[in-house]
């Protein structure tokens, strides 16, 4: 009994445990870019000193885009305001099709107001500029939406030449493959480096390089011919199946669907039980009601996942096809292909 109260003391002394940062990543049941949303996910929730909850006005089932398949959320933005009442220490959006949706905004401008750090990956930076929260600072998007950009939001600085921008509490960041070493970027800063290099060696992910020349990527002519051709070509055109089992890698996942969709060549699928499957960090993923007959089966690689898909979209369909990949996915195999 004297050695239970003495324990008790210890604690009482101690005081309580630090609370894990929170992060929410938004999502929209009008669809979410595939990697922008699970990038972030898989690497923070794989750190386990995080918070990370997937936050979308309502329960309803979130497309991912490209790609079919469909991820629950984990909390609405009330559901979330009601359980974390102190706000958000980092709120992360990706891509979303509904980028102008005034409750959204307004909420965005209350979390920001509140001290959280706002983050967009790829063009969730519409969102941010569309929120004001862009105004008067530098910032980064994907590079095939400059033009349109500046001429929509002409007081912020576009920037092109780095992979993550931070101006004040807001950080931004390039096309979708920005999403991982940003993301590495986001979790030392949250947790410290020893977690950041710990979370990257145990994902095999390499450290983040902020360098970058958006100016780069831009759809020349080899890459048009590539993307016409494989319209086109409709019979040849293949329906991927990307079969998930409980606890499957979410970095993997997103690569697969996203990258073999966006050859034009194929359109990619999540196969998973009725009901869904839950991925290794919690992740809810539903298939179609639907699923068709395919024509090939993908592997989900467990490290380096973008670059395993591009080397296996180029064994599949050919050079020209993995680079045309790799321009969408703002990823260095473009450049490094030149």
């Amino acid at each position: 009994m004297i050695r239970l109260w003495l324990a008790a003391l210890l604690l009482l002394a101690a005081g309580p445990a630090a609370a894990r940062p929170v992060v929410a990543i938004l999502a929209d049941p009008g669809g979410v870019e595939t990697t922008d949303l699970t990038a972030p996910y898989a690497i923070l929730a794989a750190s386990g000193v995080v918070e990370v909850k997937v936050v979308s006005p309502t329960m309803a089932p979130v497309r991912l885009m490209p790609g079919v398949a469909w991820i629950k959320p984990q909390e609405t933005q009330a559901g979330f305001d009601r359980r974390y009442r102190q706000g958000a220490d980092m709120i992360i959006v990706p891509f979303l099709m509904n980028p102008k949706n005034p409750a959204r905004l307004a909420w965005l401008r209350a979390q920001a107001e509140r001290g959280a750090r706002i983050v967009s990956i790829c063009d969730g930076a519409l969102v941010l500029a569309e929120a004001g929260l862009l105004d008067g600072r530098q910032a980064t998007a994907h590079w095939a939406s400059q033009g349109a950009r500046e001429r929509r939001f002409p007081t912020v600085t576009w920037r092109r030449d780095a992979r993550w921008v931070t101006d004040g509490q807001i950080t931004t960041t390039a096309g979708v493959s920005a999403s991982a070493p940003a993301s590495l970027i986001l979790l030392g800063e949250l947790a410290g480096d020893e977690a950041m290099h710990d979370t990257a060696r145990r994902l095999g992910l390499p450290a983040p390089v902020r360098a970058h020349d958006a100016a780069a990527y831009r759809l020349d002519g080899e890459a048009m011919r590539t993307a016409a051709g494989n319209v086109l070509g409709f019979w040849r055109h293949e329906r991927v199946a990307i079969e998930l089992s409980e606890g499957f890698d979410e970095l993997a996942f997103g690569a697969a669907l996203d990258g073999w969709t966006r050859t034009y060549r194929a359109k990619a699928y999540a196969v998973a039980p009725t009901g869904g499957v839950t991925s290794r960090g919690g992740l809810t993923v539903f298939a179609s009601d639907r699923l068709p007959g395919f024509s090939r089966h993908v592997r989900l690689a467990g490290h380096a996942p973008i670059e395993v898909m591009l080397d296996d979209v180029e064994a599949a369909y050919g050079r020209s096809t993995a680079q045309f990949v790799a321009l969408q996915l703002e990823h260095p195999r473009w450049t490094a292909g030149r």
